[in-house]
């Protein structure tokens, strides 16, 4: 079978025609910004939904396990850092048919991204601009059991215009895209400060912690729903915005300095913002009209009460509406403005990584040349931006609802992480030489407790999320075999990527199958109930671990990274 030649030399031109321009405060502010989006608006409502006031233990659990993968990718992306590296990664260590599931899987999840934030944008003006016209309350389309509010047609019409102007808008470079995301970012860390310190004072139920009338700290005493709602409720894909100062390595000024701060940092901050958070939210709800509607729980059940509702539309605005204090009131009007800035600076951000997945993509072959060409005016991935676009305009009709999406984005990108861990280890091994601005201390502990954690992740996100989780990844390498077929990339099954890859499709579907067989409140059979069902997903887990590890190898492009000199690249585009 002809190929079309595409040797790293040429691949790496790409790389070269980015523009080196964005500082350690952009880099900071791309994750915190990506963080601190929409979850912050929907994602404590959820949660409590869920686990009632336990859900400050799931931001807690949550939080730590994404600082962990964390810190494993800090290590990697200042090491090598490249625009698009999250679809990369997999490739350099453990060749193509690794990187192909995994970085496809990654792509999925950054090309859903948009469409999460333009609802959750859509979802708080429905909640008081012609109401009916853009949302309404119905049973999630995933979950029958619970109810969640969907957009309109004309909602969905007005979130893909609005997701078409920030493409656009990243379509004139990553510098504009960088200082714009800078401002709004600070805009998104005074509104939730501000948020916290006055409901502290004038909304604050200190009984609403352990009022067993609305179900206790724990509803039901149910600890598996504390982990439930890491993954279901927006949690973990709140957290997972640190991702984004990857995504745009390539493009930093001084990338080896830069970015393991901003991912350190950056988590740290929105740890501490989310816990509080979470805690103010718990305890602003009044307690009497939330046991009329059910309690915690009812928060989320398909026979919500209106104030359960009411809630589910825009939880801290409704709050404090809900006072008749002035100072509230403004407040109010802050929430709803922030309801527009917060989404949409996270949604600027995912349709520039969006589009930088694609072009890691096609960088590293999975995808023909021309889709990672780089426009010598903007210095940006023009094919990758309007391919991304399209898709992130195609998940809005089918799943029109944030608390639909969050879920199955969480899983898609969960799993993308678990190959951290082991991709940290097997560059250990493979390139010694290769220089490591910062050196993870403990690796041989953490990385496998990063790879256990992503994969815990997306155990937690439920069943069948898991199922429709393994679809989407698989597709990818179905596109990938058409493209084959027409002769439009290279062949990336070989002897060395089969060895190296192989366990990857063992690894989805054992995820599926204990997903499948597990506890029942994360849509299981039960035939392993908590906690053994955590247990099973563990040792599998440390076991595909260990042959991801041993199965990865010196690959041609670290080897070519490292022959040529060429592991830095700084903002003027020569090497040092």
């Amino acid at each position: 079978m002809d190929k079309i030649p595409h040797p790293y030399s040429e691949r790496r031109n790409q790389d070269i025609k980015l523009k080196k321009v964005l500082t350690s405060w952009d880099l900071y502010f791309l994750s915190l910004g990506s963080i601190i989006g929409s979850g912050w608006l929907f994602a404590e409502s959820a949660s409590a939904g869920t686990a009632g006031p336990a859900a400050i233990i799931s931001w807690v659990i949550g939080g730590i396990l994404v600082l962990i993968i964390t810190l494993v990718y800090a290590e990697i992306g200042a090491m090598i850092p490249r625009s698009g590296f999250i679809t990369r990664y997999g490739h350099y260590s453990h060749g193509g048919i690794a990187g192909l599931f995994f970085g496809w899987a990654y792509f999925a999840a950054r090309a859903a991204a948009p469409a999460l934030e333009a609802e959750a944008v859509m979802t708080y003006a429905g909640s008081y601009i012609i109401h009916p016209a853009l949302i309404y309350y119905a049973k999630n389309p995933l979950d029958p059991s619970s109810s969640v509010t969907l957009l309109t047609g004309y909602g969905i019409l007005i979130a893909g215009i609005l997701i078409t102007g920030f493409y656009f808008l990243n379509y004139f470079g990553v510098k504009l895209m960088g200082k714009t995301n800078q401002a709004v970012t600070w805009w998104k860390l005074i509104i939730p400060s501000l948020t916290i310190i006055l409901m502290a004072f004038f909304l604050f139920h200190a009984g609403n912690f352990d009022n067993r009338s609305l179900g206790g700290f724990l509803p039901h005493n149910n600890i598996s729903l504390v982990f439930e709602a890491i993954s279901t409720d927006g949690i973990v894909f709140s957290y997972l915005g640190f991702r984004h100062t990857l995504d745009f390595a390539g493009e930093a000024k001084n990338p080896q300095r830069d970015i393991p701060r901003a991912l350190i940092f950056a988590m740290l901050t929105s740890i501490a913002v989310y816990i509080l958070l979470q805690v103010i939210f718990i305890s602003s709800v009044d307690p009497v009209l939330l046991k009329a509607s059910g309690g915690w729980l009812g928060l989320s059940s398909a026979s919500a009460g209106s104030y359960a509702k009411s809630i589910d539309t825009a939880p801290f605005a409704f709050l404090a509406r809900s006072s008749d204090l002035s100072i509230m009131v403004v407040l109010t009007y802050l929430l709803y403005a922030d309801a527009y800035i917060s989404p949409s600076g996270t949604l600027n951000i995912a349709a520039g990584t969006s589009t930088r997945s694609l072009y890691g993509m096609a960088e590293i072959g999975y995808f023909p040349p021309s889709v990672g060409t780089v426009s010598r005016k903007t210095g940006v991935p023009v094919f990758s931006l309007i391919i991304s676009l399209i898709l992130g305009l195609a998940f809005l009709a089918p799943l029109p609802s944030w608390y639909v999406v969050v879920g199955l984005v969480s899983g898609i990108a969960a799993f993308t992480y678990i190959l951290g861990g082991s991709t940290l280890m097997v560059l250990r091994r493979e390139a010694s030489e290769m220089k490591r601005p910062f050196k993870l201390p403990y690796a041989k502990i953490l990385s496998p407790v990063s790879f256990v954690a992503a994969a815990l992740i997306v155990y937690w996100t439920g069943w069948p999320t898991v199922g429709y989780t393994s679809i989407i990844i698989f597709s990818g390498f179905i596109v990938y075999l058409v493209l084959l077929l027409f002769h439009r990339v290279d062949s990336i099954i070989t002897e060395e990527n089969i060895k190296g890859g192989y366990w990857v499709p063992l690894l989805i579907i054992a995820l599926d199958i204990m997903s499948y067989l597990g506890e029942k409140n994360f849509g299981g059979l039960n035939v392993f109930p908590f906690p053994y069902d955590f247990i099973v997903v563990i040792v599998v887990s440390l076991f595909f671990y260990f042959i991801s590890v041993k199965s990865g190898f010196r690959t041609s492009e670290i080897t070519d990274i490292i022959e040529s000199g060429e592991q830095y690249i700084n903002e003027s585009g020569i090497d040092e």
